[in-house]
Formats: C-alpha cells, structure tokens, sequence
C-alpha cells in the first residue's frame, strides 16, 4: 500500500494546513438596501398579523404543492383595518426561504372566487415560473364569498375574519400593496426589500383587475403593473401603468387594443379554463369538499393544451416592462371567418400568438365542452369553459410526422421560433423538447 494509505497497514496520514486551502466560495448575499417608497396619495397601511401556524386545523387554505422543490415556504396573515370601514381578511405569502434568491418582484393576485372557495388561478398556471425566478407570490381574500367560505373551512382558524361586502374589496387590494412596502420585514421578511409589485387576476378576477385600473388605480397608485387574464378590457389602452391583457380562444375575436400601456396577446390553442388549472384546483379538495364543492366530470376531456408556457413568458415580459421599461413582444390576432375563429384543417385555430404545440400539433385543441350532470353550476363553468382535446388519430400521426426524429425535428423548429419571437421562455422551451423526445408520438 502506498504511503497515502490509512488502515491498519500502517500508512501515514497527510496533514493540510488549513491556512493554506481556499477560502469556501461566498453564495450570493441577499440585498439589505431598504427601498424608499412614497405612499404620495396616502391609502391606509393596514395591521398584518401572522396566524398561528397551530390554530384551527393548522393548515392553511391554498395550494402548498411544489414548494418544497423550490425552497420555498408559505405563511398566513390576517389583515385588518377600521377604514374605510372595519375589516378582516387575510392574505397567503409565497416566498425563497433563501432571502439571496429574492427577485425583488412581488406578484398579488386577487384571489378568483368563482367556485365560490379563493382560487389562485394565475398560481397554478405558472407556479414553478414565479420561484424559477425568485419571485414573491402573494393573494389576497379581496371579495365576501371567498372569504367567508373559509370560515366554513375551519372556523377556529379563521375565526377573525370579517368581510364588510365586496364595495370594499378594491380598498381592501390597495391596502395590501401597501402592506406589502411598508411592512415587508413583517411579510416577507429582513433584507427582502421590494421593488416591484404588480396585480394579476383570472376570469371574474380580471374583471376586478379592469374594475380597478379604470376606477381605483388612479387614486391610489400602489401597484407598478396589471396582468388581466381572461377578461375584459380597461377603458382605455393607455391605463397609466405596465398592462398585459391575455385573451384565450374563449374570449379573443381576433381583434387587439394594444396602446402605450396596453399590450394584448390572443393565445392560439387555450381556452378560459383547461386540464391544467381543474386538475390543480383539485388540490384544494381536502377543504373543497367542506363546502359543497365537487369535481366537476366532463363529457369531453378538458383542453391540454399547454398555455402556461405562453402565461409565463406573458408574465416575465410584463415584469421586465415594470422593472426596465423593456416592452413586451406585441401579440398577434387570431384569424376570424364569418365572425368566428378560423379554422386549419385539424380544427385548429389560425392566427394567435402560437408556439410549437400548435402549430406542430398532435390533437385539435377546441371549444366544445359540457358537464355530465347539466344540473352542477361549478361543472357547467369548469366544463363549458374548459374545451375539449380531440387526439389526432395514429393514421393522422403517421401522415403529420413518419417518423419519431421527424416529429422532434419539426418540433424543435418550431419551439425555437416560439422561443425567438419572445412567446416561450428558455426553460420551458427546454423541458417542452425534453417531453417531445420521450414522447410516442407516433407510435
């Protein structure tokens, strides 16, 4: 055994002066730079406690799934104040255990209240995308009925909240930003200042978010941008702040209103809801379930489309607007025959913003939904609003794409060109070809 050896042989051990060895390299530090930010039209900075995490079931009411992958935790807040008028609400803070992965950025979503329980659609779209990035994610109980149903969910726990009624609830939003600047050792925690904050909502969401751009942002200015999901319009297409607006094949017409603070994409291939955000809405069935919510069983299979790849980009641009006034990537209208969508020979919607699953498809992505019992409200809304996938046939595939390296090359193409044009971010670019090459496509 050479002299390097140890054991019983009777090899020496080297010695190393530890003087002598490099330093550890340093991770990055997290930046502890308080940022001055000017509450110049003076909305109310409202009382933030943290709920304690053993009281009630001792499980907040919101998708935790993913987080852990991330490094991410979740924490819990009551929000209270006495003006405009007494209230209690709460909000649910997403964010890097790790302050040094802290983007600076701070995304508020309303939280959708349609199936009448807080949903965070814009989170369970693009999840991984806001911690990939190291973004703060953070919803807000704005409207009655979401918030009283957690009173249904766990009466111990959210025993204090108490919703005044939905002519509050932009009040209720604004305060929340400010809570967010003001407070933010107390919501995020030390050495997490915050440089951006900027709204998002879904569906009846979005139609809060046009509310309060046309209404309430211009007295209150607490909000850097506005991403609208799904909704209509602002009265104007210069609303005086960063706005996205993201329009499905349910909503868009194939007309755009883009302005100076204004840009509209129309996604080719998605539709108002989809398999994606049913399937992890489901993730709230512990508690759904407490309140009267069920599943909702479709004649068809939902849309699979995978539009969160564009909803990510959508969101990336729009924070980079806010934080270097770089503009997004302009959208495209969808193509309209006879006052309706038109149509490829598949089925598939023309025009759009399009990345590779569209235009190298493998199924029709359309419109045509319903539920199983015509009776189940939530089921008509999940249903008729979630389209169909209609799998191209393996004859079709056969046709489309003779061989699997055939499929994977016109796919690539494609996804590069969805990634050039600013519509597909690098790694869901990436992960798009991973899936692509270890797909039977065809058989």
């Amino acid at each position: 055994m050479g002299s390097g050896g140890t054991g019983d042989g009777g090899g020496s051990i080297a010695m190393v002066d530890a003087s002598q060895m490099p330093a550890p390299e340093a991770g990055p530090m997290p930046d502890c730079t308080p940022v001055n930010w000017n509450n110049a039209n003076m909305v109310p900075n409202p009382t933030v406690v943290p709920v304690d995490a053993d009281a009630g079931a001792g499980k907040i009411f919101d998708q935790a799934a993913g987080l852990d992958d991330y490094n991410y935790t979740m924490q819990e807040f009551l929000v209270s104040n006495t003006t405009p008028t007494a209230y209690t609400t709460r909000m649910v803070v997403k964010k890097p255990k790790d302050a040094a992965k802290f983007s600076g950025t701070v995304f508020v979503e309303w939280y959708n209240v349609s199936g009448q329980i807080d949903f965070a659609v814009i989170w369970a779209n693009s999840r991984e995308y806001f911690m990939r990035e190291g973004h703060v994610f953070i919803a807000v109980s704005a409207q009655q009925v979401g918030a009283n149903a957690l009173k249904n969910i766990d009466a111990n726990r959210y025993a204090p909240i108490n919703h005044p009624g939905d002519t509050y609830a932009p009040d209720i939003f604004s305060q929340a930003a400010v809570a967010i600047r003001m407070q933010s050792d107390t919501l995020l925690g030390s050495c997490m200042p915050v440089h951006a904050v900027i709204a998002g909502g879904q569906s009846q969401s979005a139609a809060e978010m046009s509310s309060y751009l046309n209404n309430t942002y211009p007295s209150t200015k607490v909000y850097d941008g506005f991403d609208i999901h799904s909704g209509p319009e602002p009265a104007s297409n210069d609303p005086g702040v960063p706005t996205l607006q993201l329009f499905t094949m349910t909503e868009g017409n194939g007309s755009l209103g883009d302005g100076p603070n204004l840009v509209e994409w129309e996604v080719a291939g998605s539709t108002h809801n989809d398999d994606r955000v049913t399937t992890r809405g489901m993730e709230l069935a512990w508690a759904a379930g407490s309140v009267g919510v069920s599943v909702a069983q479709c004649v068809n299979p939902l849309n699979e489309f995978p539009a969160y790849r564009v909803y990510n980009a959508a969101i990336d641009h729009l924070i980079r607007w806010v934080r270097k006034g770089q503009r997004p990537t302009a959208g495209m209208p969808f193509q309209t025959s006879g006052g309706s969508l038109a149509l490829d020979a598949d089925g598939n919607v023309l025009g759009g913003v399009r990345i590779q699953d569209i235009d190298v498809p493998i199924a029709k992505y359309d419109l045509n939904n319903s539920p199983t019992d015509p009776t189940n409200t939530i089921g008509g809304l999940a249903c008729g609003l979630g389209g169909e996938t209609v799998p191209f046939t393996m004859a079709h595939l056969l046709q489309l794409y003779p061989t699997h390296d055939d499929y994977v090359t016109k796919y690539t193409a494609a996804a590069d060109q969805a990634l050039a044009a600013g519509y597909e971010l690098q790694a869901d670019h990436d992960d798009a070809i991973t899936q692509a090459k270890a797909a039977a496509i065809p058989q």
